[in-house]
């Protein structure tokens, strides 16, 4: 759907909208006079990106301005004109613009408004390394908490001579070439815009001090905190970092999203209150150094991905060592390259100069830092063990397999011959679909391996069919009708189709007649599922 922004002639020329005015529509901006602005707010902050076209009539020498309020998130579409443009970018605000030519010598994009972003997308990868200095955009008020983000970028560096900032894609071809003052801070890149780490506590959470608790954004350099060894250590510097969801790329989510640990899910009071960190926290386990991503359960540890705005501190000691956080030994903040930069305060580590850095060759020496599958197996065996003590859940294999036919619960036949193959006699008459229905479980959540595959999941099925007076007629798996199955995945020589634990079977897959049915499932692939008190008390009495 699109909509018209009708900028002067006969209209304003100045225009403010809320994002959320049309969701999902697309606008155009038709610029009919020359000096005209639009004001893009974002009052309920909504998460998607208004997606913006121009079409420009105003004269040569004319200006448009773009001003992105407080959390808004727009795309500019392939915006070709020959207005100077001007890109204001308010507080937590992000600004995509995605086109095919670079012909942007009139953009200006000021990111003075604060923890903003701006993404620059190229349909195809260009090759300007003769570029003419006029020719490119002027980037202003980037600073720390800033994001300025290339599509497909592999590698960037900075020409003092003539203060531009250039990024190249895999292949070593310039794709994006922007004018910026010269850095104040070493920049962090990260090729091809990858996977996001933040290793911090959440603003609010307790760390154990000499004489008590403190709660970690009231710690300065110099304080004396425990440590999970009995001893004392002195801070050396608090780093934080303010993130807003909306700025958070949707590939992002995983690894920026808040974990989520109730007390007691640990050990007996351990930790003595809910405590929440990033996923790439690392806690000790007998000396093994594992990130809070791998924990998960989905019980008593889960990942919150509806905050919206969350603050994250990480806490640097005179040498490293465990901390205690709500009673729990976590890591303290250890540099590496540099990571330290990705903190908006990174130049505050001055603050206590005198602390050197202790050498990171035996910092570490006494931890394991690669988690390998022997080592991460037993540790979620026991914080499962712990979930069902704290949650009366109960972990397990069966599966639950029934079907649903107009309200009434059908379960399978007795056991066939051939293993994985379940056989309902469907009742006369068939007027409704059939909904499959089986416990269901996300796949990281009981594994006892750590994976990250967020599907819900119920049964693994190979094959569907309808049995009448003896005749086999297959259902396609591939039917786009069929309701609540993942994509289809190739198990050793079979296709396989997981359910989300509810699965239908349309009404009109199904054959009119009166005669006996039965409906065959062959279930190639289960897994391990949460079952409630309740779910297992219901279960028997039927």
């Amino acid at each position: 759907m699109m909509e018209d922004i009708a900028l002067g002639g006969d209209e304003a020329a100045d225009k403010t909208i809320d994002q959320a005015t049309h969701l999902y529509a697309d606008w155009t901006a038709q610029i009919k006079s020359p000096n005209t602005s639009l004001t893009v707010t974002n009052e309920t902050n909504q998460t998607y990106f208004l997606r913006l076209w121009q079409n420009n009539e105003e004269p040569y020498g004319s200006t448009f301005t773009l001003n992105l309020g407080e959390n808004a998130n727009v795309k500019a579409l392939d915006p070709r004109t020959t207005a100077e443009q001007f890109y204001n970018l308010g507080q937590n605000s992000h600004l995509y613009i995605q086109q095919e030519s670079y012909e942007m010598d009139h953009y200006h994009i000021d990111m003075s408004g604060g923890d903003a972003r701006f993404t620059y997308d190229m349909y195809w990868a260009p090759n300007f390394p003769d570029i003419d200095e006029q020719a490119i955009p002027r980037v202003t008020g980037f600073g720390v908490g800033d994001t300025l983000a290339v599509t497909n970028a592999m590698k960037t560096d900075y020409n003092y001579e003539d203060s531009s900032r250039t990024f190249y894609d895999s292949y070593g071809y310039v794709i994006a070439r922007f004018h910026m003052d010269p850095p104040e801070y070493p920049i962090i890149f990260k090729p091809g815009e990858g996977a996001v780490s933040y290793a911090c506590y959440l603003k609010g959470t307790h760390i154990a001090t000499h004489d008590g608790e403190s709660k970690v954004e009231e710690l300065k350099a110099g304080d004396k905190v425990r440590t999970a060894s009995g001893g004392i250590n002195t801070v050396k510097w608090i780093g934080f970092r303010k993130l807003n969801r909306s700025q958070l790329p949707a590939e992002h989510a995983l690894r920026a999203s808040p974990i989520r640990i109730c007390k007691s899910a640990f050990a007996d009071n351990v930790p003595h209150r809910d405590l929440t960190v990033s996923p790439g926290h690392h806690f000790n386990f007998d000396g093994a150094l594992v990130p809070a991503l791998a924990l998960l359960n989905g019980l008593t540890i889960t990942q919150d991905f509806e905050i919206e705005q969350f603050e994250y501190y990480h806490v640097e000691l005179e040498k490293f060592d465990m901390l205690l956080a709500e009673g729990a030994a976590a890591e303290s903040f250890l540099e590496v390259g540099s990571n330290r930069n990705s903190f908006q305060n990174a130049r505050t580590v001055t603050a206590h100069p005198d602390f050197g850095p202790a050498p990171k060759n035996v910092m570490l020496a006494e931890y394991v830092q690669k988690i390998t599958p022997e080592i991460i197996e037993p540790i979620r065996r026991e914080l499962f063990k712990r979930a069902e003590i704290l949650t009366g859940a109960r972990r397990t294999g069966d599966t639950d397999l029934r079907i649903e036919i107009n309200g009434q619960i059908i379960r399978p036949q007795t056991a066939c011959k051939k293993k994985g193959l379940y056989r309902f006699e469907l009742p006369a008459g068939l007027s409704d679909g059939i909904r499959i229905l089986s416990n269901a479980a996300v796949v990281r959540e009981t594994s006892l391996i750590d994976r990250t595959d967020t599907r819900m999941i119920g049964v693994g099925i190979s094959s569907m069919a309808l049995v009448i007076d003896g005749q086999r007629s297959e259902i396609d798996l591939n039917d786009a009708s069929l309701m609540g199955l993942h994509e289809a995945q190739q198990i050793s020589d079979s296709l396989m189709r997981w359910t989300d634990g509810e699965a239908v079977i349309p009404a009109r897959l199904l054959p009119s007649t009166s005669a006996p049915i039965v409906l065959e499932l062959n279930v190639l692939r289960t897994h391990m599922y949460w079952t409630s008190g309740e779910q297992q008390k219901t279960r028997k009495a039927a």
